[in-house]
């Protein structure tokens, strides 16, 4: 009955690993005019939820005074074959 109550518990902690909306990496990329999203600078990748890198990104294009800005958040963000794929992408 212990066994079958410990492989339970460690059955939900690891069902919450991968919880995209309060857990895990994010990366924030911020575009200082929104009509060219060519250039863009980087917020950070470090970033353990979604509100806190849209917080970044914000203070990013506040601190720079941008009129024309936007942003967006990449969760679990890796680089392959010189492209930036992000398992999700958030604004």
């Amino acid at each position: 009955m212990k066994k079958l109550l410990g492989i339970i518990i460690l059955g939900l902690l690891l069902s919450g690993c991968d919880n995209v909306g309060s857990s895990g990496k994010w990366s924030g990329y911020v575009y200082p005019d929104a009509s060219d999203l060519t250039v863009s600078v980087s917020a950070g990748n470090q970033y353990a939820s979604l509100d806190d890198c849209r917080n970044a990104c914000n203070g990013i294009i506040r601190s720079n005074n941008w009129q024309n800005a936007d942003y967006e958040c990449g969760y679990k963000c890796e680089f392959k074959d010189g492209i930036n794929i992000c398992k999700k992408t958030s604004r």
